[in-house]
């Protein structure tokens, strides 16, 4: 069993698991925002909603549109996040970041809540860590996922900042998990101590299947 301490203190203990992605809440892309919108205006009007859990739906779209305002640069998605995450976060900690589709990207919001969080608390801004060094099509919009892709366009450039640490990688949004899972395996290569991959959101569905 590893006896390495976890990344977070005891009120964030419910996502330690190093072996996993784990995340914060449902994110709808654009087609399953609008099939969530439909369920929500059909039990607005009275219709069955196909024995879906409303209560989630709502859930996931409050959570979708706080991703997506955090990504347009917005200023209070930063500061409800780090509120959320910042008290579930053990001391002395590396914070280190997926890196954007575009290579050589800096300025994605994700990396200033990373920084933010590693400004307290005694933690370590690892954010320089990963480089994507190639650009690829985002996920989101149709491109392809895999972890050989990421390992193939990132590079870890700053290993000093991570050998040895306990790690928190973050990422705003996942589908499959590749590329989380592929900057995990490349922070332990490099010697990282722990990596917890930690996603603001998945990608989910609205309706349910029968």
């Amino acid at each position: 069993m590893d006896a390495t301490p976890s990344v977070f203190v005891e009120a964030g203990r419910r996502y330690d698991q190093p072996g996993k992605v784990v995340t914060l809440g449902p994110y709808y892309p654009q087609a399953q925002a609008g099939a969530a919108k439909g369920l929500l205006r059909e039990a607005k009007a009275g219709y069955a909603a196909g024995g879906a859990d409303l209560g989630r739906v709502r859930s996931g779209m409050d959570w979708t549109r706080v991703i997506n305002a955090l990504g347009k640069g917005r200023r209070w998605p930063q500061r409800l996040l780090f509120e959320r995450l910042h008290p579930l976060l053990a001391e002395g900690i590396a914070v280190a970041v997926v890196p954007s589709h575009i290579a050589y990207a800096v300025d994605a919001p994700i990396r200033e809540l990373a920084r933010r969080l590693a400004a307290e608390g005694g933690r370590v801004d690892a954010t320089a860590c990963l480089e994507r060094h190639t650009t690829i099509r985002r996920i989101i919009f149709g491109g392809p996922s895999t972890r050989a892709l990421h390992r193939q366009t990132i590079a870890v450039v700053h290993p000093e900042l991570i050998q040895g640490q306990r790690v928190l990688l973050l990422d705003d949004i996942a589908k499959s998990g590749a590329s989380l899972t592929a900057c995990r395996e490349l922070l332990y290569e490099a010697g990282a101590a722990r990596v917890q991959a930690l996603a603001l959101g998945r990608v989910t569905i609205a309706r349910e299947e029968d």
